[in-house]
């Protein structure tokens, strides 16, 4: 099913929509992204991510996210200037508040197992 999530938004993102309508697909392109920032620079940290599933708003979620660039998306990380990077960061910004359901927050646990990252793929 992870695979078939990840080809899915995977083929969406080719086309460069400007903005993600779909919260499914807007919380698996944060949660990957900042996984693959934090996988990037810091292994070990690699926790991190899961605490967006204690996130109640996708604002808090981009909060969060925000927190990540700051704290793993510096020095070190070697997509730092990558056009992927910065169109993905837009998708993660560029989405209306709205609060999260317990579903949501599962599916943004099943997020954070996928291995494999948009940023290197699109």
């Amino acid at each position: 099913m992870q695979n078939e999530i990840y080809d899915n938004i995977k083929a969406q993102l080719k086309a460069k929509p400007k903005k993600l309508t779909n919260l499914e697909q807007w919380l698996f392109v944060a949660v990957n992204t900042a996984k693959s920032i934090i996988d990037n620079t810091s292994k070990n940290n690699l926790n991190n991510v899961v605490r967006l599933s204690d996130c109640n708003s996708t604002s808090q979620i981009q909060h969060e996210f925000d927190i990540i660039q700051g704290k793993f998306g510096r020095e070190g990380f070697s997509q730092r200037y990558s056009p992927v990077y910065f169109y993905l960061c837009s998708l993660v910004a560029n989405f209306p508040n709205q609060e999260l359901s317990n579903k949501d927050k599962e599916l943004i646990r099943q997020y954070c197992t996928v291995e494999t990252y948009l940023l290197y793929e699109i």
